[in-house]
């Protein structure tokens, strides 16, 4: 086995929860304002309905194939050919994912805190460190995750410093223009929640052997929480002038001042926020690595995180003249294209195996 590591299921949460908010909370309310208006805080509400399929799914192919990953039941279904086709095609969609992250992780640096640093001296760091941590293993990864992932989580209690500024009035007149807007929001949310198919690549090292869908349940709960607290601030403080904006998100915490005493809060936010894009890239550079040892038969994933990490940061930059480019693909694109690739195809994959009588554990 290429990963001999086991975490626990809160790890897990730990893992999966800043791989889908950290670059969606600086991005997604603005796409969410521009579709919905003044019902933006009910998208991350209608997106969750994608993230609960995709968990219920991912967890149904791990009970018919446990202690595998699709690269590994990819063939069992569809057969050899098919099967190394399917994963082949997987690997290149989460490599390109990868590079896109990072594309928004050094946008934003550049754009807002470290204006005349190249952006590639972002993109070498962050590929650096989240390598080394990939390359420690699923475990380093977890004990990484529940580190960075508290600070990243603490810090966005920061928000609440905003209560006093905040115009609930913002949120009427409620569906004015019917459902179909927060559809549309929520449809752009969903290609963050289908990310949740990651899991599949995590269940099989969990430190137990009877899985049940409640941890994932829980950690879509939590992510729909914490997308509806930040869609929230951003229309009671910002209103629908947040639409307008790169980073609305990034404009609340520049905002904040206590007793005029206390401001400059972006520092802290940026720092904690930088920790849970080290946890997304991670975990996304993990996937790429270990899914293109399983497909190639290699003994040891280790080897292909460097070169796979080059890769990155070259399609970091792939037909992506600029972050307005990036913000059309994401609204229009991605939804549709995530949607196909994490949700529709692992339904496929699962109506075949029940389709073919494979059952249980005793398809292994």
């Amino acid at each position: 086995m290429l990963e001999k590591g086991k975490i626990s299921t809160l790890q897990m949460q730990f893992i999966i929860i800043p791989t889908i908010i950290a670059t969606g909370i600086l991005s997604i309310p603005s796409m969410a304002a521009q579709l919905a208006v003044h019902d933006m805080w009910m998208t991350p509400i209608a997106g969750s309905i994608i993230g609960f399929i995709t968990v219920f799914l991912v967890w149904k192919l791990h009970e018919l194939f446990p202690r595998m990953t699709p690269i590994q039941y990819n063939e069992k279904i569809l057969g050899k050919i098919l099967g190394s086709m399917l994963s082949f095609f997987l690997i290149f969609f989460y490599l390109h994912n990868t590079g896109l992250i990072v594309r928004q992780y050094t946008d934003f640096i550049t754009m807002n805190v470290l204006t005349e640093t190249p952006e590639l001296i972002f993109s070498l760091s962050i590929m650096v460190v989240s390598a080394l941590a990939v390359r420690g293993g699923i475990e380093v990864i977890a004990r990484s995750a529940v580190i960075c992932t508290t600070i990243f989580m603490l810090s966005s209690l920061s928000l609440l410093l905003l209560i006093k500024d905040m115009d609930v009035s913002l949120l009427l007149p409620i569906m004015e223009n019917g459902i179909t807007p927060v559809l549309k929001g929520g449809f752009v949310f969903g290609a963050w929640y289908s990310e949740l198919f990651l899991l599949a690549f995590i269940f099989p090292f969990l430190n137990r052997e009877k899985i049940s869908v409640k941890p994932g349940i829980l950690a879509t709960i939590y992510i729909m929480l914490i997308f509806f607290y930040v869609n929230f601030f951003v229309l009671t403080v910002l209103g629908v002038t947040a639409g307008n904006q790169l980073y609305p998100v990034y404009s609340l915490i520049r905002a904040i001042s206590v007793f005029d005493f206390f401001e400059n809060f972006e520092v802290i936010i940026t720092a904690s926020w930088v920790l849970g894009n080290f946890v997304k890239i991670s975990m996304f550079l993990y996937v790429v690595s270990l899914a293109l040892a399983q497909l190639l038969r290699l003994s040891d994933y280790r080897i292909v995180v460097y070169p796979i990490s080059l890769f990155i940061i070259l399609f970091s930059q792939w037909g992506l003249p600029n972050y307005v480019v990036l913000v059309d693909y994401m609204k229009n694109i991605q939804p549709t294209y995530f949607l196909l690739v994490q949700v529709i195809l692992p339904l496929c994959l699962l109506l075949i195996a029940l389709a073919r009588g494979m059952r249980g554990r005793k398809t292994n």
